[in-house]
């Protein structure tokens, strides 16, 4: 698995570590001997390009009864309550005593979101959370806490453009058209991969096609000029002109595209 460096973790983890605190607190209470630490989360990806959330917490049992049926449960959603991810981690017994280390993976496909929200791909927005955590103290003190709540989504194509195209002699019989791009990179994640666009006239057809590496650190911006070489000829310019681009994204985590834009 590679692990992927985090710069911006977001209140998403700081406020699952708060309420599971508290409910530790909460439900054993009359425990003096019950120590925890949680570990700082991370991101990962897994064999298949998933994308893992890593919530590690140490739970050090010292006092003098079990603690039974521990379980986290969290599920991911978009605003129009669309199921992004669910995830689930139980643990049977923490014996008295003992020092268990609890790994709660959220697996989190990001083109799966990408491909039932487009917007999440190109603007800022937010992600709700369901989290519910359970146990069983002595065998007579079993307790649960639920609640909901959302964090900032940062999207890794935000502010995404492609602004006036300049137009200038390449030869005899063709022209050079270039067009900038930029966007910025919001997310908690790098951008790592291509973009291939097509220049196609308004029938479709396409006139012109170029590829652009990216390689975009979270928190970061990108800016660069695409160029397509195109034939000169007064029917050619129109065509550009009452044209449009298809513009397809691939990356480690994602793949999107056709995304069409108009010709300005």
């Amino acid at each position: 698995m590679m692990k992927v460096p985090i710069r911006m973790l977001g209140i998403a983890t700081s406020i699952i570590w708060v309420l599971l605190i508290t409910f530790i607190v909460l439900a054993a209470y009359s425990i003096t001997d019950l120590r925890f630490n949680v570990e700082e989360p991370q991101f990962t990806i897994d064999s298949n390009g998933q994308l893992i959330l890593n919530l590690p917490l140490i739970i050090d049992n010292g006092g003098y009864y079990s603690l039974k049926e521990f379980q986290i449960t969290t599920l991911f959603s978009n605003i129009e309550g669309v199921e992004i991810s669910r995830a689930n981690t139980f643990i049977p017994i923490i014996p008295s005593g003992e020092i268990v280390t609890i790994n709660h993976n959220v697996p989190i496909n990001i083109e799966e979101i990408f491909n039932n929200d487009e917007k999440y791909l190109f603007e800022d927005n937010e992600i709700q959370v369901s989290l519910s955590v359970g146990l069983n103290f002595a065998e007579v003190l079993p307790s649960q806490i639920s609640t909901n709540f959302t964090f900032p989504w940062g999207a890794p194509l935000s502010d995404f453009e492609f602004r006036q195209a300049d137009f200038n002699r390449f030869n005899l019989t063709h022209s050079l058209v270039t067009i900038p791009m930029s966007f910025a990179n919001h997310a908690f994640f790098d951008v790592i991969g291509s973009i291939n666009v097509e220049l196609c006239n308004e029938e479709n057809s396409v006139l012109s096609e170029t590829q652009e590496l990216i390689s975009v650190n979270q928190q970061d911006s990108y800016e660069n000029s695409l160029e397509f070489i195109v034939p000169i000829s007064e029917s050619t310019l129109t065509n550009v002109e009452n044209g449009h681009f298809n513009v397809h994204f691939s990356t480690l985590l994602f793949e999107h595209g056709p995304l069409v834009i108009p010709y300005e």
